[in-house]
């Protein structure tokens, strides 16, 4: 024990002396006992232990009011978002229900009321996250962790859980898209109604799409394998970030080649004088903003293979 905390003599005689005050003043009606005489070293050791126990009963019940008050937070947070979106969701549903209707009785096309069905499905998975969050939030009394190397709680897998909800919504979102590259946007270049740039631009959305549930896909396993400990958390992290990058970089490379063509037909307009030249700058802009993430992408994922 550090020797600022040890009791001094003059100390220990004061307490001496207030402590025997005390009892005569308890006791005076009473007759006086023996005195038993306790040993200076003695009566320190019991102050310091008492100040000892003082201290970490205190830290200890500190650290229940700081747990206490965060998880009520953390919790009225997550119930009131959970709130927000079972209501969002049953507004969606009922939206959906009536482009049934109006699709049944020829109002709408089927572009629109799957649009509205798929709405609805996102909803119902964003709400499904919402309650798991919740759930880790009153199971662990903390805001809900998304890292590959966060702790089981309570010996539940709360982070794979919402990997398996992201990758159905990703999935549910590829589908859609598919679903509108063929059922119209295909059969619509084809009889040259639209340009094959507009195709191509849906078709890297889709390219994206597809990487970033193979990106989920990766993370799932990582996940696996760092629970079974065959990597470690530094480990982790690095590999995280390298399927981060090469994701973001399949994304750019996608972008910057339907980008270089939209923006060849843009050129022939331009001469054309179809459009101004400010549109043409614009995509030409938005070309070099996608091929600057090219070489971002590249750049970390040479650092990061270095370190591996």
């Amino acid at each position: 024990m550090p020797s600022r905390f040890e009791p001094d003599t003059k100390f220990v005689d004061r307490l001496e002396w207030q402590l025997a005050s005390e009892f005569r003043r308890r006791d005076r009606l009473k007759p006086a006992p023996n005195r038993i005489a306790v040993p200076r070293s003695v009566a320190a050791l019991g102050l310091a232990a008492g100040v000892l126990l003082l201290g970490v009963a205190a830290t200890k019940a500190a650290d229940l009011i700081k747990d206490s008050w965060r998880k009520k937070i953390e919790v009225a947070r997550l119930e009131t978002e959970v709130k927000i979106r079972r209501a969002f969701l049953e507004f969606k549903q009922l939206r959906a229900a009536q482009a049934e209707g109006k699709f049944a009785a020829g109002l709408i096309d089927e572009e629109e009321a799957q649009g509205s069905r798929l709405a609805a499905l996102g909803a119902e998975f964003d709400l499904d996250r919402s309650l798991l969050d919740l759930e880790e939030a009153e199971a662990s009394g903390v805001a809900p962790r998304d890292e590959l190397y966060a702790p089981l709680v309570g010996g539940r897998d709360f982070v794979s859980e919402r990997l398996e909800i992201e990758k159905k919504a990703r999935a549910l979102e590829l589908d859609s898209l598919r679903g509108r590259v063929e059922r119209s946007l295909r059969p619509r270049v084809e009889m040259g109604l639209i340009p094959k740039s507009e195709l191509e631009g849906y078709l890297a959305l889709v390219a994206a799409r597809e990487a970033r549930i193979g990106e989920l896909e990766t993370r799932s396993g990582l996940r696996r394998r760092f629970l079974a400990g065959e990597i470690s958390a530094e480990g982790l992290e690095i590999q995280t970030r390298l399927t981060e990058a090469e994701r973001k970089l399949r994304e750019a490379r996608s972008t910057v080649a339907a980008m270089t063509a939209h923006l060849d037909n843009l050129q022939a307009k331009v001469t054309a004088g179809l459009i101004s030249k400010e549109e043409f700058r614009g995509t030409q802009m938005a070309l070099e903003a996608a091929q600057a993430q090219e070489s971002l992408a590249l750049h970390e994922i040479e650092i990061l293979k270095k370190i591996r």
